[in-house]
């Protein structure tokens, strides 16, 4: 170790001076031609080295206004917090919850217009949700603010596709309702003769037409289901089954019959009729 560090500075020289030979030789310079030009070199490093110290200078007098910055937006923010009963935990557990509510929304929109009117329940209680996190006093924040917007957007869009898919609403009886009563309302029906429709509907429910009771849930059909079929004036059994979108065989009359067996004789009040009556459903087997 002791031989190289004696060795190394020896080199060093000798590469110096070799180096200057080379510069004297090339170029052929002058001691003062030497001198003036290492003065102006050391000049342009003591002008850059202040120069670097200079805006070293005015870096740290940022840092400090950020530092000082950081500290007031730090103090004005826990004053929020404290307006909104809070702090930035809550915060962040309240936006997330917002993100995952958006992902439940994000999540029916994906279903086909039949699917999300099976489960159109969700949309109500995602709205309740919503509301729920809209009376708290987080959402005054502008980031809250804007999730919250675009979930109540999202939730429109649901609507709309709801409404063009929807097939049937609900109706709750109440004390003194009778099925005429119900179909001539102008949100039902606005046609007592439409009944019969309400009863169809609901046969499921319903075992005599002429009791129904209070806080019944009525289907008020708005579209057919696939299996489903809606008596026209003039219609009977034969042609509806030899209607293309039906059988397109008349003989096959007796399966709808069978099928509706109880609501049509209840519906006429006579055991074994087959009368029709415009706005019965009818199930279609099958289909």
């Amino acid at each position: 170790m002791n031989i190289r560090k004696l060795v190394l500075p020896l080199v060093v020289v000798f590469a110096l001076t070799v180096g200057l030979a080379n510069v004297f030789a090339q170029e052929k310079m002058t001691m003062e031609e030497y001198n003036a030009q290492l003065a102006e070199w050391q000049n342009r490093e003591k002008v850059a080295k202040d120069a670097i110290t200079k805006v070293e200078g005015e870096i740290d007098a940022l840092k400090k206004e950020i530092a000082t910055a950081d500290e007031e937006t730090n103090k004005e923010w826990q004053e929020i917090y404290a307006l909104l009963g809070t702090d930035e935990a809550g915060v962040r557990e309240y936006m997330s919850a917002l993100e995952n509510l958006e992902g439940e929304v994000d999540a029916l929109s994906r279903l086909t217009p039949d699917e999300l009117y099976q489960r159109k329940k969700e949309i109500d209680e995602l709205e309740k949700k919503l509301a729920e996190y809209e009376a708290s006093k987080i959402s005054a924040l502008t980031k809250a603010q804007n999730k919250i917007a675009d979930i109540k957007g999202k939730i429109a869009q649901l609507h709309a596709t709801l409404d063009a898919a929807r097939k049937w609403d609900e109706y709750v009886v109440i004390k003194g309702d009778y099925l005429w009563k119900i179909a001539q309302k102008d949100d039902i029906y606005g046609d007592p003769y439409q009944w019969i429709r309400i009863y169809t509907k609901n046969r499921d429910l319903i075992k005599n037409p002429d009791l129904i009771y209070p806080d019944w849930n009525l289907k008020i059909q708005r579209k057919l289901e696939s299996n489903e079929y809606l008596v026209e004036k003039g219609d009977y059994l034969k042609l509806i089954a030899g209607k293309p979108d039906v059988f397109g065989d008349p003989t096959r009359w007796t399966e709808i019959y069978e099928a509706n067996k109880t609501v049509i004789e209840k519906s006429n009040k006579t055991e074994g009729s087959k009368m029709l009556y415009p706005h019965q459903i009818l199930i279609i087997p099958g289909k």
